[in-house]
């Protein structure tokens, strides 16, 4: 019996949870636990979350000789390399996937290659089944060719209930039973803060794959809410309009998609709404017209540009959770104020519930992190703590320390009932 154990870290330590912890499942793990259980025989394949779990609790239930998948993000790195440890210790082999190891797998193989038997750089179904099936390479690397060769991700792989439960106890004005799916894969913007820029293939699944797992989580799970983490719903109409004109009649749950400003139209926002959109995350960043012009976000975009998103959004019924970045290129107090009163601004025309708001972290992977790496001011190691990469970038690019943009993202945050940021307690 081949046992596998695909694990999400909780948060390394002293960083703070926020209204989405535990509310969604981690579905690029259990995505590659339902590849497993139908390519691989004989295969027990457990996922263990730690949005739910803490790494004590993680740590007690690894099982000798399993093959341990680790889900890794800049926020949890620290904690995955805990619980590789003691996997190793209990005789298991391990894989590091996700967007940290992805963004620097050499760099991991440098300073924790005693830890890992493994990393997969890309999208891990295939690649964890060809490592069960004996593959020696180090670093594998696959590029998604198309969603529509992976299976649907099987929740009952997990406790669903238990996420649909903590997404109303942590949105108690939104009552409804909600969850997170995948439409789509890649972006064509290189916004300096993303991680998520190694490619530029943008991979829309088949519609009717999309509607038959939501027929499946409304018909089987009573889901009401659909969160498409995906990156811009919105980048190529064309692909929108096709999942919106293959929408079944019988279903019409709710939408929370995310988009770009220069996405946002009279053309895409009647597709929202025909899709029944009720929130759009809209990447608004800065409301200095200066500082949108370091972002890389197309060459159109500014804090009117947002604005006028969000009103259009914000007249048509359609809520929207805005984004916001702080410590872009030149940040300076004046910046940061006009940023402030842009988010007010925000405010009295949407009257948003929820926000993302953080300081600038430049992530490994990302055009800012090239940037420090360039410029020689990254420590020599594979852990690079988000609190930190704060600091060093706040420090070489901004007009303003440290304090004061933490000071002005607590004042952003608090302007909103559901509050998601990055940030230590």
């Amino acid at each position: 019996m081949v046992v596998v154990q695909l694990i999400q870290p909780e948060r390394s330590p002293g960083y703070a949870d926020n209204s989405r912890s535990g509310c969604y499942v981690p579905l690029g793990l259990v995505s590659i636990a339902t590849y497993i259980k139908q390519e691989v025989s004989f295969s027990e394949v457990e996922v263990i979350d730690g949005e739910l779990l803490s790494n004590q609790e993680i740590i007690a239930r690894l099982k000798p000789g399993a093959y341990i998948g680790i889900d890794t993000k800049t926020p949890n790195y620290f904690s995955a390399l805990q619980i590789a440890r003691y996997a190793k210790k209990k005789g298991c082999k391990v894989i590091l996937g996700g967007v940290y190891a992805s963004a620097i797998p050499h760099t991991i193989t440098k300073h924790s290659s005693d830890l890992i038997d493994h990393i997969v750089v890309g999208y891990g179904e295939k690649a964890f089944a060809d490592i069960i099936n004996g593959k020696k390479d180090k670093i594998i690397e696959v590029p998604i060719s198309s969603f529509d060769e992976l299976p649907i991700p099987d929740r009952n792989l997990v406790n669903f209930e238990k996420y649909i439960q903590h997404f109303k106890e942590q949105h108690p004005t939104w009552n409804w039973r909600g969850t997170n799916i995948f439409t789509h894969t890649g972006c064509k913007y290189d916004c300096l803060f993303c991680s998520r820029t190694g490619t530029k293939k943008i991979v829309y699944r088949n519609p009717e794959l999309i509607w038959s797992e939501v027929r499946s989580l409304v018909e089987d799970h009573g889901i009401e809410y659909l969160v498409d983490f995906s990156d811009t719903i919105t980048q190529i109409p064309s692909a929108l309009r096709a999942i919106v004109e293959s929408k079944p009649k019988d279903l019409n749950p709710l939408f929370h998609v995310f988009s770009t400003a220069d996405g946002i139209n009279q053309e895409t926002i009647e597709l929202l709404k025909r899709l029944n959109t009720k929130h759009v995350f809209v990447g608004a960043e800065t409301g200095d017209k200066v500082l949108a012009k370091t972002i890389e976000k197309g060459r159109n975009y500014s804090p009117n540009l947002s604005l006028e998103a969000i009103t259009l959004l914000s007249k048509e019924g359609i809520d929207v959770t805005p984004s916001f970045v702080l410590g872009l290129p030149g940040e300076t107090e004046q910046s940061l104020n006009n940023t402030l009163e842009f988010v007010k601004k925000i405010k009295d025309v949407s009257n948003f519930e929820e926000i993302f708001c953080s300081a600038f972290i430049p992530f490994p992977g990302s055009p800012a992190f090239k940037i420090l790496e360039e410029r020689k001011l990254l420590p020599d190691t594979d852990i690079f703590d988000p609190e930190e990469l704060k600091k060093i970038w706040i420090k070489e690019s901004c007009e303003v320390d440290y304090e004061t943009i933490i000071e002005c993202v607590d004042k952003i945050l608090e302007l909103a009932s559901y509050k998601i940021t990055i940030k230590k307690n």
